[in-house]
Formats: C-alpha cells, sequence, structure tokens
C-alpha cells in the first residue's frame, strides 16, 4: 500500500506538471510561431478514422504469431536485433502474411541499458548507429516502416549516443532516414519513439525536447510521429486526472500540441493497461482491461491524423508482474482480445 503523504505528493507534483502543460499551450503555444491560443474540444461522437489500422506489440516468436494470425491480427511492432533467428522469424512471417514496424534502438546496436544505468554495449557512437541502421536494412529486407528509437528519453533505455541531447536524437533521425531511403525510397520512418502523452510531468518534461528536435529540421526526415498512452492508475477516459480535467481531455491535448508541432500522421505505438491489481488502490480486472481498450480505441478513431493504434502487449509475459496481453502467458485468450478483434477487422487488417 502505498503510504498517503506519498499519493499526495504525486498528487501536487502532478497538478504542477498540469500547470506547466498548459502554459505551454496558451501562453507559448505548442509549436513555432503557432499562435495557438485554445485547446479545441473533444470529438462529437465516433466517426471510425478512414484506414485507420490496429496493431499489437511484442508478438515475438511463431507459436503468439500463429495464434494471432489464426485470428486475423497481422500488424505488428518489434525491436530489431541484428541475429538470425529473428531475422528469419520475422522473414517467415512475412511470407505468412505479418507486417512489420520495425524499432531501431538499443537493441539494434547491441546495447543493454537498465533502470540503473547501461550494463553493456554503453559507448556506441553516431558512426556505430548508422553502421547498425544499415546492416538491419540488409537483415530485414521485408520490413519498410521504422521507427527511431523507443523512448529515447526514458532512463529505461538511454545509452550511448542517446544520452538525452535534442541534437543527437536528431542526427539519429536524419542519418537513419538517409540510409533506409537510399535502400528502399517508399520505406515510412516513424520518429519520437513514443513521446508520452501522459502523465502532465513527463509531457511537460519531454515536449521542449521534441521541439527543440523538431526545430533542428527533423520534419524533412521523418513521414509519422508516435505517441505511448499510457494511464498509470486510470482505466476509465472520463476519470478525473486533475480538478476539471479528465483522462480524456488530457489526452486531447497532448494529441493537439504533438500535431500541431509536427502537421504529420500520428502513431500510437503503444497503449494498454494491465489485467491485475499491481497498482496499490486499484481495482483492475480482465474485463475492465477489455473494457478500457474499447474505449480507447474508440477515442483514437475520432482523430483522423491517427493513422496507427498499436495495443501492448500481445501476450503475457510470466512473472513480469503487470499482464498487459490480450491473451495470458498460457494462450488463454483475454475479454481484451475480443475487444480488439472488432477494431483490428473493422480498420485495415
Amino acid at each position: 500500500m502505498i503510504p498517503k503523504s506519498a499519493l499526495i505528493a504525486i498528487a501536487v507534483i502532478s497538478a504542477v506538471a498540469l500547470i506547466g502543460l498548459f502554459y505551454y499551450v496558451y501562453y507559448k503555444g505548442p509549436g513555432p510561431s503557432s499562435g495557438i491560443t485554445s485547446i479545441p474540444p473533444l470529438p462529437n461522437g465516433i466517426n471510425q478514422a478512414s484506414g485507420q489500422q490496429y496493431c499489437i506489440n511484442g508478438v515475438t516468436n511463431n507459436t503468439i504469431f500463429q495464434y494471432m494470425s489464426d485470428n486475423g491480427i497481422k500488424c505488428f511492432r518489434i525491436d530489431i536485433y541484428l541475429n538470425q533467428n529473428e531475422s528469419s522469424f520475422v522473414s517467415n512471417s512475412t511470407s505468412a502474411g505479418a507486417q512489420y514496424l520495425g524499432i531501431l534502438d538499443y537493441a539494434t546496436v547491441g546495447a543493454q541499458p537498465s533502470r540503473s544505468g547501461c550494463i553493456s554495449g554503453c559507448n556506441w557512437t553516431l558512426s556505430d548507429w548508422n553502421a547498425s541502421v544499415a546492416n538491419a536494412v540488409m537483415e530485414y529486407p521485408e520490413v519498410n516502416t521504422w521507427e527511431i528509437y523507443n523512448e529515447p528519453l526514458a532512463g529505461l533505455f538511454v545509452s550511448g549516443y542517446d544520452n538525452g541531447s535534442a541534437l543527437n536524437y536528431f542526427n539519429m533521425i536524419k542519418s537513419a532516414y538517409t540510409i533506409i531511403k537510399g535502400k528502399e525510397p517508399n520505406a515510412t520512418i516513424v520518429c519520437f519513439g513514443g513521446a508520452e502523452m501522459f502523465p502532465g510531468i513527463s509531457v511537460e518534461y519531454e515536449y521542449p525536447f521534441y521541439r527543440q528536435v523538431w526545430q533542428y529540421g527533423a520534419s524533412k526526415y521523418c513521414d509519422a510521429v508516435s505517441l505511448h498512452t499510457y494511464s498509470a492508475q486510470y482505466y476509465d477516459l472520463g476519470q478525473a486526472v486533475a480538478p476539471n480535467l479528465t483522462l480524456g481531455q488530457f489526452y486531447n491535448i497532448t494529441l493537439y500540441i504533438y500535431e500541431n508541432l509536427t502537421k504529420k500522421p500520428v502513431w500510437i505505438t503503444e497503449t494498454g493497461v494491465p489485467s491485475n491489481n499491481w497498482t496499490a488502490g486499484v481495482s483492475l480486472s480482465e474485463q475492465k482491461q477489455a473494457s478500457f481498450l474499447t474505449e480507447d480505441m474508440n477515442f483514437f478513431r475520432q482523430y483522423p491524423y491517427v493513422r496507427r493504434v498499436y495495443w501492448f502487449d500481445a501476450a503475457d509475459r510470466a512473472g513480469s508482474g503487470a499482464d498487459y496481453g490480450l491473451i495470458n502467458a498460457t494462450l488463454r485468450p483475454k475479454p481484451a482480445l475480443q475487444a480488439f478483434l472488432y477494431f483490428s477487422r473493422n480498420g485495415i487488417s
């Protein structure tokens, strides 16, 4: 159980962060010379965005792929490792109809970061990054959609040249774009690696970073931008996250500032809630997970510029604590699977 004093401190910090976010939106504006003075209302009604695609994270073995494929799901997102086992898996599953968003990140350069600091392969340079990107393009010819790093500001993933510098991240985008497009001009390059949409303290910290990346000229090297949508202890978009502000309204604000900054299609490359009570004071369940998935997907389908939504995760991971999967670790389907299938079958499969 989290002490009451700690919960109060978290609430205060979140409130301060929200004030900071509103300051950016209302007074500074979310983009250079944007002239923004107000936030648009939430969309009214649920209208299917034309051609919106629904995908999942974490399909990295034949058993889970076959299960998902049998249910008509063939759109996935994975980290790209430079090893024969994974490249063979991707080749075989692509032959069976799979489509992959490949994440070029610490895994691709062979680093092993952690919450307590990088463990191995920690000193990679921009030259190492360029060589790894070139090797990935050669080893994964079936992949033509690439994401430039996963959460480049998250301490869990920071290593080497990705050290929190906006200029360094811009250089990674620019060189990866040049290498990939030189091999496959029609490839799609997705930038930002999943900027956080919530909570306020994360948005206030990350938005200035990505704004700076954009000011360096990233618009020329990005076909889309990706956001990550995790809701911490909330599992209902109608829940209040601050006085007179619901989770759905907060998501609306964050979507707005990133779309206004970039004018690029938005891909939600991770979103989800677990199905167990891993958060103190929150009563989760498999049914609540499924209900959130339906509400979450219906929310994003109202925005024409949101082109893809990737649920996290495909399957629960035994012993991981938080069970985000559409199926459990023994491949038993959870209610969330049927909820997801409604969207995947009514969007682009």
